[in-house]
């Protein structure tokens, strides 16, 4: 009754701004008939139906709540304020999308998580990038180990804005890497140093310098939102080739060096011959082609799909629950 395929089902949106907004379109162009939305600033509800004409605006909390035809609520709303609004959600049998990192505690989290499963419900969080297409494929391309032994992994991810108030930039932003990294290798790195700067605000860091390491491989992550231009790369330096996933890149995202460095092996010199140097490889690069869909897209079809028994969601509390303790940690 409730699946991705029952596009008169009543869905609703909770948080009208920056994300809630993507949502909102996604929904719409997904032909979805029926979204509820709601703000505790009635003037963003507003703004948004102004852009969507067909969103219903709800002016209290309750009237969602209190509707039983609506099982499945989006949340776009700040860590901070979760707890208490996706409490009451889940004991009304709510079935709960919520943005990442979700909560600020991980306290929290096991209680929404406890609650989910007493009341028989979906909980899971928007980690955006498990569902792109191009981190699948690259992921297939880890698997196969195509690009030879990884030996150093580096994220950059900037902008100017937007800013958050409620947390820092690494819990804004360092989350979608290690989201990324958690995907791609099932599990998480240790932290070897972590650098940060509370530029604008004291005590919210605005950029964030993570140094980490994964069995033998180095892996850093270089997040701002005070940079003059926008930045999304994930450079991965293998023994045999190197693989670059540039998001700004429209027409080739992903791009495979045939390139790799090493120093020969001391028993391979001729003894009239020294040469201490590393040896370069240039080979022929290519840009796959890769039939991609939007990701926020794939991540509303998984979770309107996704059921409670062997279908579950890909990024639900244990997938979260990673993340954010380690976050909690650096």
């Amino acid at each position: 009754m409730h699946s991705f395929k029952n596009k008169n089902q009543k869905i609703a949106l909770i948080g009208c701004g920056y994300w809630g907004t993507i949502i909102a379109k996604t929904l719409t162009d997904l032909n979805f008939k029926n979204i509820h939305i709601f703000d505790s600033d009635i003037n963003n509800a507003k703004t948004l139906k102004k852009k969507f004409l067909k969103l219903k605006i709800c002016r209290t909390y309750s009237e969602i709540l209190n509707d039983h035809e609506i099982k499945n609520i989006f949340f776009a709303t700040p860590p901070s304020i979760n707890f208490k609004i996706v409490k009451i959600a889940l004991n009304l049998k709510k079935n709960i999308f919520l943005e990442k990192p979700g909560v600020t505690k991980s306290t929290e989290l096991k209680q929404l998580n406890l609650l989910s499963i007493k009341n028989k419900c979906k909980l899971m969080f928007g980690y955006i990038y498990c569902y792109n297409d191009y981190i699948k494929y690259i992921k297939k391309i880890l698997d196969q180990k195509l690009l030879g032994n990884i030996l150093y992994i580096n994220f950059q991810r900037q902008n100017l804005g937007p800013i958050r108030n409620d947390v820092s930039v690494a819990d804004d932003l360092s989350s979608h890497d290690l989201s990324i990294i958690l995907f791609l290798f099932n599990k998480l790195p240790s932290v070897l140093k972590h650098i940060k700067y509370s530029i604008l605000k004291k005590n919210i860091s605005d950029i964030s310098n993570l140094h980490m390491k994964l069995n033998k491989t180095y892996i850093d992550i270089n997040n701002s939102w005070l940079s003059p231009i926008k930045v999304r790369t994930l450079s991965i330096v293998g023994s045999k080739k190197m693989l670059l996933f540039n998001e700004m890149n429209i027409n080739e995202p992903i791009k495979i060096y045939d390139k790799y460095a090493k120093y020969p092996r001391m028993e391979e010199f001729n003894k009239k011959f020294f040469n201490a140097k590393a040896l370069i490889h240039l080979g022929k690069n290519i840009s796959p082609k890769i039939k991609s869909s939007p990701a926020l897209v794939n991540e509303v079809k998984h979770f309107l799909n996704s059921d409670l028994g062997k279908n579950k969601p890909t990024t639900d509390f244990k997938f979260s629950s990673k993340i954010l303790k380690l976050l909690k940690r650096i």
